[in-house]
């Protein structure tokens, strides 16, 4: 047990299965009474037998003589098998407590002196909850990567036992491996196109991964390569992908245990600045990788609806794609597919459902904003020479005058026309791209490519301000026909609002769930080898349960009908 049961709290239930303690008595486990207080809370019965059977032996005890050694004393046996320790000596039939004594000390002086090695790779929105969580335990000790110096200074600073390091991760592949093989754990919080190098130098040094993010393709290729060597390697352990995941299971695991079936999963979820702050033409602000949310809008997704399989093109389709969302209605906010849902059917065990979408939310106003970006080829990561570091610096007037194969010499006016009409006249979208300064003078950012370049523009922008706060959102809509005919209406949801001057929304929900899983691999409570995502009790139930003590809540309600 880790706690004790009280007068006023007599009971708590203890799921085995999860290794949680909690108050309800709702749910498996076994109903747990543990008292630590015991001669004041046993039952007069127990007192009045124990004092009986102490009675007979009560003179031969009162007239012992502790100066004199055991052997001298004429006690009875009973008496003599009761003394512990005589002469400041352990009597022969106790001698083993010294061994286990020693043991424990031992056992006590090598945890004290077993130091717990990670290595966090990235600095950026939200490692400070993931190492403030580590470094709770006194025996962890981080190195903080990030090729921006500054931060991984501010870092160290910040947080006890960690020591900075900066480094570009991508272009010291040898420096990397070295310094993976000094580690015990690694904890990748670089943009998921970095993890597929990581993964390859952890499953190289037998050192375990653990990231916030999906596991593509190119990731799952070292599913054999990850078991062959004894490497787990966890991926989509933060918000979405990861919360969504563990929600969702809890969910279909109780269905599946009262032999209910799902017959429909929609899950959205978006991070948001707090309404109060979305005073721009996107809604948005970022709270992470403005590079991930600009290149997002242009994927392709697929999901099911009734049974059919609907497919969304890549390249701008899917902000074209739009729904609005009225789940939280004084939000006014819309929501658009995110990648492939149909996927998920067999890994969450729902064959059975004829509805599967998982999507983005978003206030609504921003697909449309967005589309302007889009049909101007702002969104394209493709190398683009213009930019390059060694290049003359470029307005971003000359740029859109690049894009739309104009000579740069073209009139304000006339270019202004000609953006109005490739963005399909649209007055709000127009005004979008003036607020942004795209037709003005102010130069580039320096980038590998024109999405590249207005991620840092509008990141610079579009950044939280002193005393904003972020939102994230995230709302499950569940249908679960039970064996009686009935069916529920089943929705999650979760709402999370920014510290102001403290952890961002964000921050939260992907730094606690990721640093909790990077613990459970640490502990051993997570074990398994190869790849491994939050589909099992054994690993949402624990992190779940652990991220409302980070102040991480949701809530579900039903509703049934026949």
């Amino acid at each position: 047990m880790t706690e004790c049961t009280t007068i006023d709290m007599p009971f708590c239930m203890y799921d085995a299965d999860q290794h949680i303690i909690h108050d309800s008595v709702e749910g498996n486990g076994i109903l747990m009474c543990s008292i630590d207080n015991l001669p004041a809370q046993l039952p007069i019965e127990a007192t009045e037998y124990f004092g009986d059977m102490l009675f007979p032996y009560i003179e031969e005890m009162l007239m012992s003589d502790a100066t004199k050694p055991l052997d001298k004393e004429n006690f009875s046996p009973v008496v003599r098998d009761a003394v512990i320790a005589s002469n400041s000596s352990l009597t022969p039939k106790y001698k083993y407590i010294q061994k286990l004594r020693e043991s424990r000390e031992y056992a006590q002086l090598m945890t004290m002196g077993a130091k717990k090695r990670i290595l966090v790779l990235g600095s950026g929105y939200v490692s400070g909850p993931v190492i403030s969580y580590l470094t709770r335990d006194p025996n962890v000790e981080i190195t903080a990567v990030s090729m921006i110096k500054d931060q991984v200074d501010h870092l160290a600073k910040k947080y006890n036992n960690t020591t900075p390091l900066a480094m570009d991760v991508l272009k010291s592949e040898e420096k990397l491996s070295s310094i993976v093989k000094k580690h015990d754990l690694v904890v990748s919080l670089l943009p998921y196109s970095a993890h597929p190098i990581v993964a390859r130098k952890c499953i190289k040094e037998k050192v375990n991964l653990v990231t916030a993010s999906y596991l593509t393709p190119s990731m799952k290729e070292l599913q054999q390569s990850a078991e062959d060597s004894g490497t787990t390697i966890v991926g989509e352990m933060g918000l979405d992908p990861g919360l969504d995941h563990m929600l969702a299971m809890e969910c279909f695991d109780k269905a599946k245990d009262v032999g209910a079936t799902v017959e429909s999963y929609i899950s959205f979820c978006g991070g948001l600045p707090a309404p109060e702050y979305s005073d721009n033409p996107l809604r948005y602000k970022f709270s992470w990788s403005p590079l991930g949310v600009l290149l997002n809008t242009i994927q392709p997704a697929t999901y099911l609806k009734n049974g059919e399989v609907v497919n969304i093109a890549a390249g701008g389709s899917l902000l074209e794609s739009v729904t609005i969302m009225d789940c939280f209605p004084g939000l006014n906010l819309e929501g658009f597919p995110n990648r492939d849902s149909t996927k998920y059917a067999e890994p969450y065990g729902i064959q059975s459902a004829h509805t599967l979408m998982r999507g983005t939310l978003r206030y609504k106003g921003f697909a449309k904003a967005m589309s302007g970006f889009v049909k101007l080829g702002l969104i394209n990561a493709d190398p683009c020479p213009l930019l390059a570091v060694n290049a003359p610096a470029v307005s971003w007037r000359e740029l859109i005058c690049h894009l739309l194969k104009v000579p740069s010499s073209t009139s304000a006016g006339h270019i202004k026309e000609i953006v109005y009409d490739k963005i399909g006249r649209d007055d709000s979208n127009l005004e979008a791209i003036e607020w942004f300064g795209l037709l003005g003078e102010e130069p580039v950012p320096v980038a590998e490519s024109v999405v590249g370049a207005l991620a840092k523009h509008l990141e610079m922008m579009l950044s939280f301000g002193p005393g904003e706060r972020d939102m994230i959102v995230m709302r499950n809509d569940i249908g679960i026909r039970h064996p009686s005919g009935h069916l529920e209406a089943k929705n999650i949801s979760l709402v999370v609002y920014g510290d102001v001057n403290g952890y961002s929304a964000m921050a939260k929900t992907v730094g606690y769930p990721t640093a909790i899983a990077a613990k459970m691999v640490l502990d051993g409570e997570i074990d398994g080898k190869g790849l491994v995502i939050p589909l099992t009790k054994n690993i949402y139930g624990p992190i779940l349960e652990r991220v409302k003590k980070e102040g991480i809540f949701y809530n579900s309600k039903s509703t049934f009908s026949l």
